[in-house]
């Protein structure tokens, strides 16, 4: 039998990879799972990616030169393009996969350890997509039989279920860093929230406990696929999702504020004039919401500004006020916007 191809061997050392990744994310406790997770991630994706090219023939794996010469490390080897080229080469600018890796490789180099039980919980839904990324992606690029479903098992857990869900997040973002904080609302506020809202980006379900009678067919849970619902069955859903939304992200006026107050909120912690024409601007220049009579009002980013069903307007939040002052006291990045 004829040995096997170098892709092959690669693209096996990435899903080991893979599951290494995963086990660490979910071994009981809270030391260093995050980090390592994105490590041994990251790395899979990065021999999944030079397997898929290597298979295809369709690419180069080295850095070179302005000769087109490979460049050597400094210990002899040769310099290989890094998981960002690959990204840039093999996935479209506004795929949200490409997004949502483009957010690991940044959260990896500010995660603050102490912290990271905190941090992992602000982007646990970011965290899902990443694992269903890269399976969606392996099967595509490589075929069914080298899924990792069949290895893989949904882990038994217990906090989503217990106490205050908006006080728990609450409390988690209150301990989480200044600097990280302010890094993912700056990452989010330059994602298209089209993008945003995709799960391949941030992966967000609702799990609603099933009561009724049990078969012998049943699991303990069923995914189903928004695109396979019934338009009945659709706005059932979107019933379920404006009750579970109202308690995540309310959307009464109740601590939120007009465009009138953050024009002048932001004034006043600028220490010059910002109208409301110059907050629709920014809301613009930043993709905060969608622009009026859009047929999505709700696609908004929530951590900045909701669409109040009842009074069909947009209301903003404090978080808002603080990024605009933030940003915009930068003369520059005030022009710009």
């Amino acid at each position: 039998m004829a040995p096997r191809p170098r892709w092959w061997h690669q693209l096996q050392a990435s899903k080991k990879e893979a599951l290494l990744a995963i086990d660490l994310y979910n071994r009981s406790g809270h030391e260093r799972q995050l980090e390592a997770f994105i490590v041994h991630l990251s790395m899979a994706w990065l021999r999944l990616m030079q397997a898929k090219l290597e298979k295809d023939g369709s690419g180069d794996l080295f850095v070179r030169d302005k000769n087109r010469r490979r460049i050597r490390h400094k210990d002899g080897g040769w310099l290989m393009k890094s998981l960002h080229d690959l990204t840039s080469e093999l996935l479209p600018p506004n795929d949200p996969r490409r997004l949502n890796l483009e957010f690991f490789t940044g959260l990896r180099n500010i995660v603050e350890h102490r912290y990271e039980r905190d941090i992992a919980s602000l982007v646990a839904g970011r965290t899902q997509a990443y694992v269903l990324n890269y399976e969606s992606t392996l099967v595509d690029w490589f075929g069914d039989d080298e899924g990792l479903g069949e290895e893989l098992r949904f882990p038994i857990f217990l906090s989503t279920f217990s106490g205050d869900a908006v006080k728990a997040v609450k409390e988690v973002r209150r301990r989480v860093p200044k600097g990280v904080l302010e890094w993912v609302q700056d990452f989010d506020a330059s994602v298209d929230p089209t993008v945003a809202a995709a799960p391949q980006f941030d992966f967000r379900v609702y799990l609603i406990p099933h009561t009724g009678p049990r078969t012998q067919a049943d699991a303990a849970m069923t995914f189903v696929r928004l695109d396979d619902l019934s338009a009945e069955q659709r706005a059932a859903m979107d019933q379920v999702q404006t009750i579970i939304r109202d308690k995540h992200v309310p959307v009464a006026n109740l601590g939120h504020l007009k465009p009138a107050e953050v024009a002048a909120k932001v004034a006043a912690g600028l220490g010059r004039k910002f109208t409301i024409a110059d907050h629709t601007r920014a809301w613009q220049h930043y993709g905060v919401r969608p622009a009026a009579k859009s047929s999505k009002p709700e696609a908004t980013k929530p951590e900045f500004c909701v669409w109040d069903r009842a009074f069909r307007q947009y209301v903003y939040t404090e978080a808002w006020v603080a990024y605009l002052i933030r940003r915009l006291g930068d003369p520059t990045k005030f022009d710009e916007a």
